[in-house]
């Protein structure tokens, strides 16, 4: 009886030991607390730096004059195509017209009396020889000097006058006017913008520093324009020598020449920037 006992209890057992060797076995979970493995898209990868950007004209200047004053003349409208020196803007400035007319006339003066007192004349001594004479020489050196006087005061009364004319600083267009005919226009006032829409380039907008050490002039650089889901392929022409504060990080303006610039291409598309850094 007590051997037959034994004999179940080590069935049992046995039983009991081949289910657990059956059962599949449960998976390891992470230690509570522990990170978990992701994917961060802003890693940098070694060699590249990327980076986002923006389409700006190589040149582009605002406008305005140095003094206060109405529009008079004004040719020109948004969109319109310019060349270097080009009148844009006249400003109505009578007076300093008059300013212009009176050193012209000062200048003629004294140069009239100049003239004068170097004339020289023929004068006959007792004993019948005849010599030339001129006015005495202090008063020659008085009359150059007021030609020279009257001669700055017409370049400066030249130059004010000038500012009143506002001229293309180079070849580009006018893509904004801020200023009509009869207009008052204060000193300072950006009354136009121009941009060098025939040479366009790309500029990162938040390159961090943290990237911007592998980052050297003549670096190959892939462009993908938004926009125009196309990408494009040109170099870095030029790197910010002082950092700029964008959204709590200190960043540096990297300026990318596009190889073949399409026609389409617009300033103030946004672009996705990879620039091949080989480190």
């Amino acid at each position: 009886m007590k051997q037959s006992r034994w004999i179940n209890l080590a069935a049992g057992v046995i039983l009991i030991l081949g289910l657990a060797g059956c059962t599949s076995p449960t998976p390891a979970t992470a230690p509570t607390g522990a990170p978990s493995a992701s994917v961060n898209s802003n890693l940098s990868v070694p060699g590249v730096v990327t980076a986002s950007a923006v389409v700006v004209p190589a040149r582009m200047s605002q406008l305005g004059f140095l003094l206060s004053a109405t529009v008079g003349k004004m040719d020109i409208k948004e969109g319109d195509g310019v060349k270097a020196g080009q009148t844009l803007v006249v400003l109505n400035t009578p007076e300093l017209s008059l300013s212009v007319d009176a050193a012209q006339a000062a200048v003629r003066s004294a140069t009239a009396r100049a003239i004068i007192r170097s004339y020289q004349h023929k004068e006959t001594l007792d004993d019948g020889r005849e010599i030339w004479l001129s006015g005495p020489p202090e008063l020659r050196r008085i009359a150059n000097i007021q030609v020279l006087q009257t001669q700055a005061a017409l370049e400066i009364a030249q130059a004010i006058l000038a500012q009143g004319t506002l001229v293309a600083p180079y070849d580009g267009t006018i893509v904004s006017l801020n200023i009509a005919p009869g207009q008052l226009v204060q000193a300072g006032q950006v009354v136009a913008v121009i941009g060098d829409l025939d040479h366009l380039q790309i500029e990162t907008t938040d390159l961090s520093e943290r990237n911007i050490a592998g980052v050297q002039t003549g670096q190959n650089a892939t462009v993908h324009i938004k926009a125009l889901d196309q990408d494009l392929t040109g170099k870095v022409v030029a790197i910010a020598p002082r950092a700029e504060k964008h959204n709590a990080d200190w960043v540096y303006k990297v300026t990318i020449e596009l190889d073949k610039p399409p026609q389409n291409l617009l300033w103030g598309m946004s672009a996705d920037v990879t620039i091949q850094t080989g480190k």
